[in-house]
């Protein structure tokens, strides 16, 4: 019952941020999710903190996508699944200018809202290490995206949150 609850509670988001993270690669956000999910909940009542759980779902995709290769999907399929979420080329494009930490930083940070100690334990980094990671990360991101987002095009929620936070970064 309770891990039962644990994967619908956290599920659908997690594999959202794997998502993101993975540059719309489907099966490997899957996956990602998947493998995270069942270390969870294997690991429930062994979580001292089960408020952070969010975050330490998240670090332990973040963990595994390092050692998966590059590749996966072309653009068109990434694009497709990147829809689903109501994402666009746009922050496909400011996705793929950052690395995978920066990536992660700015997903939990900007899209998902998360807290800062959240964001802390998904890639690593606290204090001033991870003020300069997110405003590198929202600078990159700002730079790329806008040179790379479709003009006229109605964006969804998730890219629209993500071009207001472009916006803070470049002004």
């Amino acid at each position: 019952m309770r891990a039962a609850f644990f994967r619908d509670l956290h599920g659908r988001r997690l594999h959202g941020f794997a998502l993101l993270l993975t540059l719309g690669d489907r099966s490997r956000a899957a996956r990602l999710a998947a493998d995270a999910m069942a270390d969870g909940t294997a690991h429930i009542d062994e979580l001292r903190h089960p408020e952070r759980a969010a975050a330490w779902l998240r670090a332990r995709v973040v963990r595994a996508t390092r050692g998966m290769g590059r590749g996966g999907p072309r653009q068109g399929d990434r694009l497709q699944a990147l829809s689903a979420i109501d994402a666009d080329a746009g922050l496909l494009a400011g996705l793929t200018a950052l690395g995978l930490v920066e990536r992660a930083a700015l997903i939990a940070s900007s899209v998902e809202r998360l807290d800062r100690r959240d964001v802390a334990t998904i890639v690593g980094k606290d204090g001033s290490a991870l003020d300069t990671l997110l405003s590198r990360s929202r600078l990159r991101y700002a730079r790329r995206f806008a040179t790379a987002a479709p003009e006229g095009v109605p964006a969804g929620p998730v890219t629209e949150r993500v071009r207001e936070v472009a916006a803070k970064a470049m002004a």
